[in-house]
């Protein structure tokens, strides 16, 4: 076997593991969210994915793996110092399927917006991260003694489309602390033209800050369409209500 082909081999290999250890975080412990095992029957090989809010990358890495070799996930993160944590986790398939973009993602076409970082003991607790623009003060991160402002590049996802020259998407994850009404604004033409699945992490105590509530969340995609379902029993559940200790809707045309 030659050196090349020896080195895609163990790639391969360690891509699988990563998921495969994600995925039993997601089965076994709190630490992974549950969705995570339901996206295997969403994404499908050959897929174009976006996901917005990627963090440390735990659904990059899954959908990277999921979408194979001829599908793209882009991977957008905005806080370029949670980077080094994220190209750890991104790195077996860094360069092959995943492409990365320092922007929040939201409802103003690029621009430059202050987004708050709460700090816990001395470090930043970037998944709890929100683009301010829009929001009245810090609503369910008021539990957070520090709080960093950073200033960070901002876009819509429809114009982010655009300028990436996406002609496809079949899947969004979208997971930004309560703006996730504000991403689908910034998405009216993708969403009425490529129709692309949605993931939204949905939390009322997250979603007041910016003055509306959970179900206005689902009612912007319901009343264009789409159907909402919850992965419950090792399946996607179609629900007609948001509530309850379930964070993450799956929203279909």
């Amino acid at each position: 076997m030659g050196t090349s082909r020896l080195t895609w081999v163990l790639t391969q290999l360690r891509s699988a593991a990563v998921v495969a250890g994600l995925q039993a975080l997601a089965r076994l412990t709190p630490y992974a969210e549950a969705e995570l095992i339901g996206l295997r029957k969403v994404v499908k090989p050959g897929d174009v994915c976006i996901d917005v809010g990627a963090a440390l990358g735990l659904y990059t890495v899954t959908m990277s793996r999921l979408v194979g070799p001829q599908g793209t996930v882009h991977s957008v993160e905005p806080l370029v110092f949670a980077h080094p944590a994220l190209s750890y986790v991104l790195r077996p398939r860094e360069g092959a399927n995943i492409k990365r973009h320092s922007v929040a993602l939201g409802a103003e076409k690029q621009g430059r917006e202050v987004m708050s970082v709460p700090v816990r003991h001395g470090s930043p607790v970037t998944g709890r991260s929100f683009l301010t623009v829009g929001a009245n003060g810090l609503g369910s991160n008021e539990e957070f003694d520090q709080h960093l402002d950073v200033l960070v590049k901002t876009d819509t996802l429809d114009h982010f489309v655009e300028e990436q020259g996406i002609t496809r998407l079949d899947f969004v994850k979208a997971d930004v602390e309560g703006a996730e009404l504000r991403v689908l604004e910034g998405a009216v033409e993708t969403i009425e033209r490529l129709k692309p699945a949605f993931l939204l992490e949905i939390e009322e105590r997250h979603v007041e800050r910016f003055g509306y509530h959970a179900k206005d969340v689902a009612d912007f995609l319901t009343e264009r369409g789409y159907r909402m379902s919850t992965w419950h029993g090792g399946e996607w559940v179609p629900t007609g209500a948001i509530g309850g200790e379930i964070r993450n809707y799956l929203f279909r045309a």
